[in-house]
């Protein structure tokens, strides 16, 4: 069993700062400071990508994201109507595994309902 203790700061939904803030969630948006965020070797995504970290109960609840993390998750939050509406999304060309299923599933034109 590992021992491994990680405290990624309070729930981005809920605030609550406890062990069940495990949930990392990559967003379709550019990070409020560059580098501290998630990126993709397969396309070449730079580590640009916002991120929000959720507690297992807003995770479920698919609660919705009240706020992004400024900078690595445990350096602190920014309400996320705050983060500038640049896109940052993967270059499907890169990505063969996303055939027709995942663009249904995840492309914005496709998906009805998507929480900011």
């Amino acid at each position: 069993m590992c021992n491994l203790q990680y405290n990624l700061g309070p729930c981005c939904a809920c605030q609550k700062e406890n062990s069940t803030v495990r949930n990392i969630i990559c967003l379709d948006r550019k990070a409020p400071i560059p580098g501290k965020g998630w990126g993709c070797f397969v396309c070449g995504l730079p580590s640009d990508g916002a991120v929000a970290v959720l507690c297992d109960h807003c995770f479920e609840a698919r609660a919705e994201i009240r706020f992004v993390c400024h900078g690595y998750p445990y350096e602190g939050r920014m309400p996320i109507q705050d983060l500038p509406f640049e896109p940052f999304e993967h270059d499907l060309a890169y990505h063969p595994e996303s055939g027709p299923f995942w663009r249904r599933n995840h492309d914005p034109r496709f998906v009805s309902e998507i929480h900011y």
